[in-house]
């Protein structure tokens, strides 16, 4: 059956789709992740408003039989705002479309509330990106059904002391004491329980009060390589838009 369909969605990414053509990724609370054709897109109307991260109205004609969906017209609500303007913001931007472009399934309306909370933090330049980063992905696990417990072991059962520091089961995907980790005395897996103690304090807040929540710059790296690793356990290879040095300076 063939009609037309009106959606909010985000575009997770854009590319070229024959000579005159674009193909866009994008996410709905509603019809979930797809993707669709914008016909005469590479510099059509719709040009401006098919960018990665752009927010909006998005007008489609489905044709089931085929499976497929075109892309008619779009009512922008956001654009990509400031995140094209620093490099650093960008490579986060995509690596958040790109890690939901690679898990499918959850909650689709959870992860669009999420995925466009996250864009419009990066948005803010008075918001420190790697700290978006961090919150995105601890609450990407969790739309998942992955979240690991900060308060006991999953494996043993035993409740962590207050300064404990965590190992890492890359079998259970998720942190637990040190007795139960099979990572040996990797430093890179440790979770120490100031890392700790900010995330159970972070997990409640909203988004934005979330990452308003002080950490310093050195604590804030370690705690970008660590969730960066704990969802390469998840995906099974690392992220190609962080294929950079540029979150892991210290």
């Amino acid at each position: 059956m063939e009609k037309n369909l009106t959606c909010q969605a985000i575009v997770l990414a854009n590319k070229k789709w024959g000579d005159l053509h674009r193909l866009v990724t994008l996410l709905s609370p509603t019809l979930g992740l797809f993707d669709a054709v914008v016909y005469g897109g590479r510099k059509g109307k719709l040009a401006g408003g098919i960018e990665p991260f752009s927010r909006g109205t998005f007008y489609l004609y489905s044709n089931r039989p085929k499976k497929g969906y075109t892309l008619k017209d779009v009512d922008l609500i956001a654009g990509d705002g400031t995140i094209k303007g620093e490099i650093e913001r960008l490579y986060i931007a995509h690596a958040l479309c790109e890690i939901v472009i690679r898990m499918h399934g959850g909650d689709y309306g959870e992860l669009f509330h999420l995925t466009t909370a996250a864009i419009s933090l990066l948005d803010d330049p008075a918001i420190e990106a790697k700290r978006v980063l961090i919150l995105f992905i601890t609450r990407f696990i969790k739309i998942m059904g992955l979240e690991g417990d900060l308060n006991q072991c999953p494996q043993c059962g035993r409740e962590y002391q207050g300064e404990e520091s965590l190992s890492f089961n890359r079998t259970l995907n998720s942190p637990c004491c040190h007795s139960c980790g099979d990572v040996g005395g990797e430093v890179a897996w440790t979770l120490g329980p100031g890392a700790r103690r900010y995330l159970l304090y972070i997990h409640p807040l909203e988004e934005r009060e979330a990452v308003l929540v002080p950490l310093s710059e050195t604590a804030t790296i370690r705690l970008v390589r660590y969730m960066l690793r704990y969802l390469t356990t998840i995906l099974g290879s690392p992220l190609k838009s962080l294929n950079t040095a540029l979150l892991w300076e210290v």
